[in-house]
């Protein structure tokens, strides 16, 4: 026989597992298909590449994606170093070795690095990218993560036209 604290315990589990998942289907999503350009420069160094959001305010969010070698060049993403590199803020989750030219989805599942869901909300999304040797490309763009559709982002040399996809729950 099945004691009433069991009971109760397995109760409460399933009532916080429901409020849990209602959570999560209500944090906006983003899906970046960000495309870096099969450039012929000599020589040619894969790019640093840093996707983050800002408040209106220009205040850091969270930080999507770091690709670099090495933490050392964090600063060469100027941009993004001053925003957010020079924090103490443990970038491990998102960060990845730099990438050969392609096309490359980045997907953000609407939560900062410590976890905690985003707020639906406006906010800035920033896409630095910068190669040793060569140049850089930084594109700011205005999203409202409650406004669901696809966004073209037009990149200049450093990476190609792209796109951002708003899903909101």
């Amino acid at each position: 026989m099945l004691k009433v604290s069991t009971v109760v315990s397995a109760a409460l589990l399933m009532v916080a597992a429901l409020f849990q998942t209602t959570a999560q289907a209500q944090a906006p999503q983003l899906e970046i298909e960000l495309t870096l350009p099969d450039l012929d420069v000599q020589p040619y160094h894969r790019p640093y590449v840093a996707v983050w959001l800002e408040t209106p305010e220009r205040k850091h969010v969270t930080t999507l994606a770091l690709w670099v070698q090495k933490a050392e060049w964090f600063k060469d993403l100027r941009q993004w170093w001053r925003k957010a590199g020079k924090t103490d803020i443990n970038f491990d989750g998102i960060s990845g070795a730099t990438k050969r030219p392609g096309t490359y989805t980045i997907e953000w599942q609407g939560k900062d690095l410590d976890g905690n869901a985003v707020a639906p909300g406006k906010y800035l999304l920033n896409i630095e990218v910068v190669r040793e040797e060569g140049g850089r490309d930084y594109q700011r763009l205005e999203l409202d993560l409650t406004n669901p559709g696809k966004i073209t982002i037009d990149g200049k040399k450093e990476f190609s036209t792209s796109f951002v996809t708003v899903n909101a729950k």
